[in-house]
Order: C-alpha cells, then structure tokens, then sequence
C-alpha cells in the first residue's frame, strides 16, 4: 500500500527544501496555524466552521495497515525510526473540520486541477480563488514536518458524497536494497489514486484512528502519527487562541481540543473567560490584561463603522479630509479612550480586468499603559502575524480583511507560513495593476489613522515657553513665590546597562557578555537576535528577505561557549547563556555587505 519511486538512471536527486518556510516559534503554532487557516478557507457557504483537534494514542497492531514494513524500511533508511522499530503504542495528532468543502477536484494523480490534485500531487502551486477552496501551496508541509517520520495521512468527504484516503510520507532521498528512491512515498492503491468510499481499508482506519465523521460530514480529517514531543495539550489551546481569536469571537469558527485527559471547546462565549486562566508567559501576550483587550474586540464587533472617504483610487492614502467633518469628535473619542471603527474602501484591478471596490476595517481603542501596540492583521481569520507597523503606541489595533475581493488579493501576496504581506511575492504585481503601492496603502492605514487621531489638540498652551517670555513681578512678590516654591530634585540620569559586545569579523560577527554586566547577571537567561544587511534608506530588518541568508541554513556557521541555540529561523536566533565565558561565533554571510545585528535579553 506505500509505495516508494526509484530514482531512474539519468534523474537528479532532490531534497525538498520548502521546510525552511515554516520553522516558527513552536510546532503547535505551524500546525494550527496551517490547519485552520485552510479551514476557513475552505468554509462552506455561511456554514460556521468547526475544528477538533485530538491528541490519542493506538496499539500498533491495529494500524499495521498504515505503518507497515514497507515504510519502516524506508524510514529507516532515512534514519527517521528510533530502534528500528514502530513504538509499542503509537501517539498521533488527529485534526478534522467540518462545514467545509473537503478535497474537491478530480481525485486521479495525472488531474492537474482541484483540490484534491493540489493537496496530494502539486508543491508550491495552489489555485487561489478569492477565501474559497482553500489555498494548499506549500503550508500542507507542515504536516510532515510536525511528524517525527515525516508522514501524515488525510480522509476527505466531499459535497459529491465520494469518501476518499490517502496518505503521504515526506522523507529525503534515499537507497535501500542497492537502488536510490526519490524523497516522497504515497499510500494509495496500485495506480496512485487513493482508496474510495466502501473501501474496508477506509472503515479500518477510521475506526483504529477514532474518526467518527459519517459520509455526509463534508471536510478533512488529517491523522499525523508520532508527533513531535513539542506538541502538547496546552500548546495548541494557546496556539488556536492567539492566532484565531478573532474569527472565534466573530462566531465563524469554533475550536475543540482534546488529550492529556482534557476537554476545550473555545467559541465566542467561552473564549474570553478561557484566555483569563492561561499563563502567557514568553509569549508576545505576556504582561498585558488579554481579558480586557479581547473584551474590547467582542464589544467592536457590534458596533457600526465610519467609512473615510479615499478620494483618489489609484493614488490612495488617509489625511484629515479622509474623516470629514467628524475629524474633530473622532479624536475626542479616540483620546477619551473609546472604541473607533473604520470602513476603509479600496480599489483593486486584476490585470484585464474591471475595477473591483472592495474594504477593510480597522479597529482602534486607545489604552493608556500598553508599553507596546497590540497590533492585529487578520485575512479571512488568520493572523497574519508578522507585520508590525506601530511600534510602541498604546494602542489596540486591528485590520479585518473579510471581503472576497480583499482576501483574494491579499491572499495572492501572503508568504508560504501566513506570516507576511509581501509584495514580491512571485506573479503579484504581474496579475493585478498599482498592486505594490494598494499592498502599502493598506499596510500602512492603521499607522495613518492612529497618526492623526492621536494628534496633540491645536488649543490655547497658557503656560508655553513661559520661562522665556514673562511679566515682571514686584520684589515682594518674587520673596513670596521663593518662600513658597522649593527647587525639585533631579534624579541623575541612569545609564542602561550594557550586556553584550558585538564584533565584526570576516563574513560575520562574534558576541560576547560586557565585562561590567557579568557580575550584574543571573545564569541562565535567554537571548534574541536580530540580522539584517544595512540599507541605504528605511528599516534594515524590516527590509530583510529570506533570499539574503537564513540562518537555519547549512551556509551559516555558528561557533559557541557558554551557550544553546534555541531557535534558527530566517534572520533571527533565539539563544541560552549559560555562563560568564559566553561566545558566539557567526559566519557564512556575504563578505561584501555590511551586517547589522541587535541583540536584546529576555
């Protein structure tokens, strides 16, 4: 039932490679993240989308069908098979949804076209069409890399009635018995396509991995065996929290968690009395009253928006003339602390094609005592959770993209992990017109809303550069004032504390700890660091690219004492200083461009 390709005579190894898109924070986050934000897209009409994610365990025996000696030779050829052998019992990770499409399309391998062909035969090409049918590019790589031997199986029931399994197995290239084998197998039937409807070997897996979906529950169910130890119970429950609250509270999506002998279901009425009870510590919700914050977004989305007015289209931006005659009672709301809601219009033209007048929707609240902005950018319900445009403002912020044609453009310009908006995605600017400067327009709204309702009030300042400009006083009232008036105490100016030394070396930099702090520090702490080439103009970290270097990659050196790499991903290490005689060695960069590092302590 798996089968496995050799390589023939004449053909070029390959190892995929496309997993360095998806190296975030946490397994649980990259598989979550992935899982639900196909979900939504694929929602089925108005149908409120429901996800269950389940962590069980089965007796091997019973899925000897599934992990069976075929694979395991193959794993272990691969080295991915601890002793050699399937554990005894076999932990997995189940993921289903329901009140979606499932895997539509024609289900043969030589297709071209659909869902299930994008899902099972096609890397890195997805055919997007606005929120629907789901976007499956190169995230479904996800499930592979979250499974300790690379493999993952999915059951799909569609609105045709047709019932179809398969299953895949991601590893590298390989040689067993003498011959080379590409990096992927499937399980599937004889020619490739996948096992159908009243198939037995359909009713043994859902029974041995505990599917209960009945042929007429449209959707996916993902069985992912042996998954990384990362994955536990209150990893998902956080990570469903944080990335998917808004469509949550929005009623569109509801979330059940299951293992380790706990139950949750998160919806609209439970979500915020759930996030009350979690510990967030080292995570970017640590230290702010989430109750509060999530409080105001239940309570923004019952309340009607003001729509600006963006008089030129093609040339778009946000100025005092956006809000009319209601500038003026906007910022007294907005300074006063309420909650303000804009419709934003936009225009957006396919390349051929008519203009389309599509929206978004901010939501502002200001709150005094944020030390930095909580900074939201949702499309069709995912957090898009890299962008970062308002610095330390204290400031509830968040943009809605929930309009077809919004999603669809938006969509068409994300990054493989859903994490960015970024306009040289391959064949952006190619299918829409202006489409570089429309992505920056909508980047940038909230930071030119939040601009000018925050403006200081244009009012009377009695007491300005009074030290200046003065009435003289008599001498019996200056003696009065001096009798009355102390001088104040100013404090001395505290220097921060200097941790680490960075250096520039051939290709790369070293860092070491600053000999005054050492005495001054608790071992062990962690530590974040930031890489960028320096740009002549602009941010040179938010300039970054993964096509300058990522240093999770075999062409970045890392020479350590003292010290654990935590994290490689992209341009930042996450680090552990274990002692005084800390040293990190970094190198493999281009010699020809300057390097600029920031590093800061946890």
């Amino acid at each position: 039932m798996w089968k496995f390709k050799s390589i023939e005579r004449g053909f070029p190894e390959e190892n995929p490679r496309e997993t360095e898109f998806f190296r975030l924070r946490s397994p649980a986050e990259s598989v979550v993240r992935e899982f639900i934000q196909n979900s939504l897209d694929a929602r089925k009409g108005g149908e409120i989308v429901k996800v269950k994610i389940s962590l069980l365990e089965v007796h091997r025996k019973h899925i000897s069908h599934f992990l069976n000696e075929t694979l395991k030779q193959h794993l272990i050829a691969c080295n991915l098979l601890s002793n050699h052998e399937y554990p005894q019992s076999v932990p997995f990770l189940l993921l289903e949804d329901y009140g979606t499409t499932g895997l539509d399309g024609p289900s043969e391998p030589d297709a071209g076209e659909g869902n299930f062909y994008n899902f099972w035969w096609r890397k890195g090409i997805s055919q997007k069409s606005a929120r629907k049918a789901g976007r499956w590019g190169l995230g479904k790589l996800t499930f592979h890399i979250v499974s300790k031997i690379r493999t993952f199986f999915g059951l799909t029931v569609r609105d045709d009635g047709r019932m179809f399994l398969m299953g895949k197995a991601s590893l590298k290239v390989h040689k067993l018995n003498d011959k080379r084998y590409h990096y992927f197998g499937y399980f599937s039937k004889d020619d490739f396509t996948p096992f159908k409807d009243n198939d037995p070997i359909i009713s043994s897996f859902k029974k041995n991995f505990g599917i209960i979906r009945n042929n007429n529950e449209t959707g996916l169910s993902i069985v992912i065996p042996l998954p990384v130890d990362d994955i536990d119970f209150d990893s998902l429950l956080q990570s469903a929290i944080r990335h998917y609250f808004y469509p949550i509270l929005a009623g569109n999506l509801i979330v059940e968690i299951s293992g380790d002998g706990r139950d949750e279901e998160l919806n609209g009425n439970t979500l915020i009395q759930k996030v009350s009870t979690i510990d967030w510590s080292h995570t970017e919700w640590e230290g702010i009253n989430i109750k509060q914050i999530l409080e105001n977004v239940k309570e923004a989305l019952q309340i009607p928006a003001f729509s600006l007015n963006i008089y030129d289209m093609e040339n778009p931006k946000i100025n005092d003339e956006s809000f009319g005659e209601e500038l003026r009672r906007l910022k007294q709301s907005f300074r006063q602390g309420n909650i303000c809601k804009f419709k934003v219009p936009v225009r957006i033209t396919k390349k051929d094609k008519q203009p389309c007048d599509t929206f978004f929707t901010v939501i502002l609240k200001r709150i005094p005592g944020l030390k930095e902005a909580f900074e939201s950018y949702v499309r069709s319900g995912i957090l898009v959770s890299e962008i970062k445009m308002l610095g330390n403002r204290p400031v509830m912020a968040i943009l809605v993209a929930d309009d077809d044609y919004i999603c669809e453009f938006l969509g068409d310009c994300e990054t493989p992990a859903h994490t960015n908006w970024n306009e040289r995605t391959e064949g952006f600017s190619e299918k829409y017109r202006n489409a570089t400067r429309i992505l920056r327009f909508i980047k940038k709204s909230m930071r030119q809303i939040v601009s000018i309702l925050d403006e200081p009030p244009r009012s009377r300042q009695i007491d300005f550069l009074k030290e200046i400009f003065s009435v003289p006083v008599t001498p019996h009232e200056t003696e009065e004032e001096e009798e009355s008036t102390q001088r104040p105490e100013i404090p001395a100016v505290q220097r921060r504390l200097r941790i680490f030394n960075i250096s520039q070396i051939q290709s790369g930099f070293t860092v070491t700890l600053d000999s005054q702090a050492i005495s001054k520090l608790s071992f062990p702490f962690h530590a974040i660091i930031k890489i960028a080439y320096d740009t002549f103009r602009g941010n040179p970290f938010k300039q970054y690219e993964k096509f300058d270097f990522d240093v999770a990659s075999d062409n970045i050196t890392l020479a350590t004492r003292d010290c654990n790499v935590l994290i490689r991903q992209e341009n930042i290490l996450e680090i552990e200083v274990t002692g005084r005689n800390f040293r990190l060695e970094v190198t493999g960069f281009d010699p020809r461009r300057d390097l600029v590092v920031d590093i800061k302590k946890r």
